[in-house]
């Protein structure tokens, strides 16, 4: 009984034997793969981290690690360069004390308390950033870095990418100063070509005025030859030195003329006339042939392509004998593009020299015996003119056959009626012989005093109205032809003035109106033209633009013409109704501005009388040809309290000086 019941025990413990001697097994098992596993991963770690510190060690950049306490725990061997520091002397230091220079210490240790506390990045992750470093002599430098945050042994720790950017900086320095003084340097030479220019023109001006005042009739042939001589070396000179200016004024980038309406055939034979001469004179046959049909009208700028089809024509003129000059025009396919091309059969021009002729100063026949002389500025200034107007131009040429230059511009269409047109101005047909009855409405009574004596030289019955509302009552009373209309007016404007007279019936809808204004912006004109006006008029107003205005809204063959302010107002003013109600009416206008004057507060806003006034002297001092005086009074008229706090005393002083112009 006791052998069995031992023989039981035994074989229990046999089995707790083995199945002890399994589980240690797979322990051991285990903790063998997990022991292969940590091994293999240390080992890739210490791979992972030589790397680094491979990396770290070959970087150009300097490197630093640095430990949320600011110690530093990696230092390399270009940060060793950068701040002068060894390993063994940075690592463990603090980083604030090393290489933080002073004056932004404080704002570093916030900046770090900061992110530890909030975790609120500013430069950490930012990307490269400019600060100053300091290296361990104290000289204080400027860096560029980069800081990202990384864990390491479970800790989290910045790693620093730093470089030291001094010679980028005085590199970037002496660009500055490069570019500062190429740009002064360029200043001066246009200023100097500026002063030159009209300190040169003055006397030769004189000269050639006192040259045309001799009288030859009593000099010999010698001294007539010689007077000759002068005249010719003179009048040669003063061309230069106009070219010299016109340079400087397109190199500063001065705007070109307004565009106005012009004929381009009509021009193109005008130039080819005005140098015929000259192409006679060398033998040359010279010809224009208008290749498309031209519309009689375009849209661009007049002087400036007159300019340089002068420059070109007259070039190719130059460099011909006994040969062809040819321009040719033709309208491409291309909406609104033009081309002209002027064509020689004279020397022509090297393929070395194709790509310098529209340099400045470049010129191409530099020899002693060089028979056309001149400043080499022609056709710079011609390929300024074209670019300016939008356009393209292009050279081909053969040495010893000819050139062949080709200009390309854009110029607007405008379809018209008008006969005639000369000098870019328009001439229009008569108005109907029966006359027309035309409603002139202006607060300024000198303003209706021109346009009603304009009118009844065109034979119109004229009826005046001095503001909206008079006007909305003559035309309760009969019927008119043509509405000229002032936009600034008190009370009620122009605009309102037009639309009240509109709502009066479907009549005065069909009447044409015609705005009258002193207002030259682009934007005011598009906001006038909204109000249903069929033209408008910029103040002073000649004969033949109110002619040709006319005729436009009344045959629909114009789009509005705006005129702009003359320099002769003045003087056709004066041709018109004399010299003494000129000078009563500026007797007049400048009493008003004396009386303005007082009007005007030393505190506070402008008040709407002083405005209205303002408006109404501006109006008579435009008509009266007193342009610096009109803009004078009509700043002051549109001037809110903080514009008139800023500009009162400069308005007030050249008030008083255009009081003082005789």
């Amino acid at each position: 009984m006791r052998r069995d019941q031992l023989s039981k025990t035994l074989i229990r413990l046999a089995a707790a034997v083995l199945v002890l001697i399994f589980v240690l097994t797979v322990t051991t098992f285990v903790l063998l793969k997990l022991f292969r596993r940590g091994e293999r991963f240390s080992h890739e770690n210490a791979i992972m981290r030589s790397r680094f510190e491979a990396a770290v060690n070959s970087s150009l950049d300097a490197v630093l690690v640095v430990n949320t306490k600011g110690q530093i725990i990696e230092f390399n061997g270009s940060a060793e360069a950068v701040f002068g520091y060894t390993r063994s002397q940075a690592i463990n230091g603090d980083m604030a004390d090393l290489i933080v220079p002073p004056h932004m210490r404080e704002m570093h240790l916030k900046g770090m308390q900061r992110f530890l506390d909030t975790n609120e990045k500013k430069v950490i992750g930012a990307g490269r950033i400019r600060l100053e470093g300091m290296r361990k002599s104290g000289e204080i430098f400027p860096v560029e870095l980069s800081i990202s945050l990384a864990e390491t042994d479970g800790e989290r720790v910045f790693v620093s990418f730093l470089r030291d950017i001094t010679q980028e900086i005085e590199a970037e320095q002496d660009l500055r100063t490069a570019r500062d003084k190429a740009q002064e340097s360029e200043r001066a030479k246009s200023d100097l070509l500026t002063v030159m220019s009209h300190e040169m023109r003055t006397p030769l001006n004189g000269i050639l005025g006192s040259l045309s005042l001799i009288d030859q009739t009593n000099l010999t042939d010698r001294q007539k030859r010689h007077l000759n001589s002068i005249a010719v070396s003179g009048e040669l000179l003063l061309s230069h030195v106009n070219d010299v200016l016109h340079l400087s004024s397109l190199t500063a980038e001065n705007a070109l003329p307004e565009q106005s309406l012009f004929d381009l055939s009509a021009l193109t034979n005008d130039v080819a006339e005005s140098l015929l001469a000259n192409a006679q004179a060398r033998n040359c046959d010279l010809q224009v042939n208008v290749l498309s049909d031209l519309p009689r009208l375009v849209r661009g700028h007049r002087t400036s392509l007159q300019q340089c089809l002068i420059n070109l024509v007259g070039n190719a003129i130059k460099f011909t004998s006994d040969g062809t000059v040819l321009i040719e025009v033709e309208k491409l396919h291309a909406d609104d593009q033009y081309e002209i091309r002027v064509s020689d059969t004279g020397v022509g021009i090297a393929p070395k020299n194709l790509s310098r002729i529209f340099e400045e100063f470049v010129t191409i026949d530099s020899a002693f015996s060089r028979e056309n002389a001149g400043t080499g500025l022609g056709l710079a200034i011609t390929k300024r003119l074209v670019e300016g107007m939008g356009g393209e131009i292009e050279v081909d040429s053969v040495l010893g056959q000819g050139s062949l230059f080709t200009l390309r511009i854009p110029l607007g269409d405008a379809a018209t009626q008008i006969d005639h047109v000369q000098g870019g101005q328009t001439l229009p047909r008569a108005l109907p012989s029966n006359g027309l009855r035309v409603l002139v409405v202006d607060d300024n009574e000198i303003n209706r005093l021109i346009l009603a004596d304009m009118l009844h030289d065109m034979n119109c019955e004229v009826t005046q109205a001095a503001d909206g509302y008079e006007a909305i009552k003559a035309t309760q009373k009969q019927a008119f032809d043509l509405l000229l209309l002032d936009i600034s007016m008190p009370g009620i404007d122009g605009m309102e003035t037009l639309e009240r007279i509109h709502a009066q019936g479907a009549d005065w809808t069909q009447v044409p109106a015609i705005a009258v204004t002193a207002h030259a912006s682009k934007k005011d004109h598009e906001t006038i033209m909204q109000a249903n006006f069929s033209s408008l008029l910029v103040k002073p107003v000649d004969m033949g633009q109110l002619k040709a205005s006319l005729i436009g809204v009344l045959q629909k063959d114009l789009p509005h013409v705006q005129t702009m302010a003359r320099n002769s107002t003045a003087q056709d003013f004066i041709a018109r109704f004399g010299d003494a109600t000129y000078e009563r009416h500026l007797h007049d206008l400048k009493s008003g501005v004396s009386e303005l004057l007082e009007q005007l507060p030393w505190d506070g806003a402008v008040s709407a009388d002083a405005q209205q006034q303002a408006h109404k002297l501006a109006g008579t001092a435009a008509i009266l040809g007193l342009p610096t005086l009109t803009e004078l009074l009509q700043t002051v008229e549109i001037c809110d309290a903080e514009a008139w706090a800023e500009e009162q005393d400069r308005l007030r002083a050249n008030l008083q000086d255009a009081l003082r112009q005789p």
